[in-house]
């Protein structure tokens, strides 16, 4: 999947309604880096565990959609440093 189309794609699943049948509420999610990029875990609260296994690329893709989920597209363009000042 092209760059553009997976952060299409991500964004999508980001903002779209989930259907409440499917939606477990998040319990924790860590994250280890790899030879090949990353490893991410996320486990729902009394629910399932899931591993995916990501690129630095598709990482940086779900870093860019949650920036926008949030409506924050650049940190550097609000003038903030990593304290948030």
């Amino acid at each position: 999947m092209e760059k553009s189309a997976a952060r299409a794609y991500i964004r999508a699943l980001i903002l779209s309604e989930p259907s409440m049948a499917n939606l477990q509420p998040l319990q924790s999610f860590s994250l280890q880096e790899t030879e090949d990029g990353y490893r991410l875990l996320v486990s729902a609260i009394g629910g399932d565990t899931l591993y995916v296994s990501i690129t630095a690329e598709q990482m940086d893709d779900i870093i860019d959609s949650l920036e926008l989920a949030v409506g924050r597209e650049d940190d550097d363009a609000a003038g903030e440093d990593e304290d948030g000042f």
